[in-house]
């Protein structure tokens, strides 16, 4: 048994961060059996730590932080933390099921993976998601903690990141760009995934980040109608395909 520990939100989203999800479809992919705790954001330094796990990186202040998505392996004692490394860990302890990682790709993964973070940090995840999550946090310690924190990342408000008028419609223009190259890359692939016809972390990358759109902006919103229709809607499509894996019931 796994033991994943996932972000808490509200009782109607269990699941709703890029990178948990990234772990939760591989889980789900590799059909390892696994429970999941959720952990508010207020606690996820005291749980992580005293969990066992040691620091992923520091935080701005400097403070060590610990992150989730987190794993602890019953039948190894095996504590990974890291979306990556817990996709790479499971594909060498568990050798006979779906690779994350499939055999010759591990090069392009990692270029892939290392561009996909560079390019959409400033134009979708801190002033697109990041903003919008309090949509979805309930709990009013959780919804503090959020606030305080991400001020302190951004040295405003977090509901003022968010660009407006011209500025959002410039910022639109560069999320595009990037998707319609991106677009090009999974063109060359002989499949509807990156490397063909099966799955893979670059897929559960994209999905992931594509379902947390979808869930923290809505189904009815602006950012959503237009984003799902990107590509000859490719992206949405992409995230459907891995439905069969996002299940949250573990």
């Amino acid at each position: 048994m796994i033991t994943f520990y996932d972000l808490a939100a509200n009782d109607s989203v269990k699941c709703w961060s890029p990178n948990t999800w990234k772990t939760r479809y591989i889980l789900n992919y590799k059909k390892l059996p696994y429970r999941t705790i959720y952990v508010e954001f207020e606690k996820v330094d005291t749980v992580i730590k005293e969990a066992g796990f040691t620091s992923s990186r520091p935080n701005p202040d400097g403070t060590p932080a610990y992150t989730v998505p987190s794993i602890i392996d019953d039948a190894t004692g095996a504590l990974v933390t890291d979306s990556y490394k817990i996709a790479e860990y499971l594909d060498k302890q568990y050798p006979d099921t779906p690779k994350a990682f499939p055999p010759g790709t591990e090069a392009l993964q990692a270029a892939f993976y290392a561009q996909w973070n560079a390019r959409t940090r400033d134009i979708l995840m801190f002033p697109i998601i990041i903003p919008s999550v309090p949509r979805i946090i309930t709990k009013e310690s959780s919804l503090e903690y959020y606030y305080r924190t991400r001020n302190s990342w951004f040295g405003k408000p977090v509901d003022q990141v968010r660009p407006q008028g011209e500025d959002f419609e410039k910022l639109w223009k560069q999320l595009t760009a990037f998707f319609d190259e991106l677009d090009g890359w999974y063109a060359k692939s002989s499949g509807q995934f990156l490397t063909g016809e099966t799955p893979s972390f670059a897929d559960f990358t994209v999905a992931g980040v594509v379902k947390v759109l979808r869930i923290i902006r809505g189904e009815d919103s602006e950012d959503w109608q237009k984003f799902s229709t990107f590509n000859s809607g490719r992206w949405a499509k992409l995230e459907q395909a891995l439905e069969k894996y996002a299940s949250v019931e573990n």
